[in-house]
């Protein structure tokens, strides 16, 4: 039984200890993140080779929530060498810094694993950000060739900073499902793009890597398994308050989901 895969980046290709356990949207530091305490998702890293946080893993653009990320991000990581785990940390729209790294392929380059703010040409389409900064992130669209894999994840990258998030405390239940959905208009680029983003999906396959048969991604905050024809989009949710995360595997051959349950 093999313990380890090879796992291709946009820099070369890397040796990756199985099986991969692929997470996103943990949103370390955000007021509305349901980890307080990284001993919450210790059970995760149980039985894992590699843990590969898929984007947004912590909150780096709001200054009042950077040190608490930090101090959650450094836990993870200590966490994880304790448990011999290997952790990869690929960049979101909420941590373009996180690493050097927005995509990886496994699977002999069948399976697809990257955030998924590349997926919507404006990385996200529901945000409020985006209702106030429209011109400017049209403008940085016209602006950039994104032809390759590489080029259309660096585009996203600059448009998640652009919508750096205003960094508001929700207040109790009613301020944070106020902060999740208002305005209205948000709420239904929502319910678009909840409906849509598997299509999506497929089609940004088509477009970037389309010898790929699965994408894993996050960004969506909507766990699941989604097919569109021979192809299918993996979510692995969030673990934002009020919302379901999943820890996909992948054990050399194939890709499995599990939910993840915080202590």
């Amino acid at each position: 039984m093999a313990t380890s895969t090879i796992a291709e980046f946009s820099e070369g290709p890397r040796e990756l200890a199985l099986p991969v356990r692929m997470v996103s949207d943990w949103h370390l530091g955000h007021p509305g993140a349901a980890v307080r305490d990284v001993a919450q998702v210790e059970s995760v890293l149980a039985g894992a080779g590699t843990l590969v946080m898929v984007g947004d893993g912590r909150e780096e653009l709001v200054k009042g929530w950077r040190a608490e990320a930090d101090r959650l991000w450094d836990e993870l990581r200590t966490a994880c060498e304790r448990q011999g785990v290997g952790l990869i940390a690929l960049t979101g729209n909420h941590d373009p810094d996180a690493s050097s790294d927005g995509w990886l392929k496994l699977g002999e380059g069948r399976i697809l694993v990257t955030h998924g703010d590349m997926i919507y040409e404006t990385s996200s389409p529901w945000s409020r950000e985006l209702f106030d900064k429209r011109k400017e992130v049209m403008a940085l669209l016209e602006s950039r060739k994104t032809e390759s894999l590489d080029e259309r994840w660096d585009c996203a990258r600059e448009v998640g900073r652009l919508l750096r998030p205003r960094g508001k405390t929700p207040q109790g239940l009613v301020g944070y499902l106020k902060l999740a959905f208002w305005p209205p208009e948000r709420l239904v680029e929502i319910g678009k793009v909840w409906t849509g983003f598997a299509a999506e999906g497929n089609r940004f396959l088509e477009a970037f890597a389309p010898d790929c048969d699965h994408l894993v991604c996050g960004h969506f905050h909507r766990p699941g398994r989604f097919h569109v024809g021979h192809r299918t989009i993996w979510n692995t949710g969030s673990l934002m308050k009020m919302c379901k995360g999943l820890a996909i595997d992948f054990d050399g051959e194939s890709l499995a989901a599990q939910r993840v349950v915080l202590k």
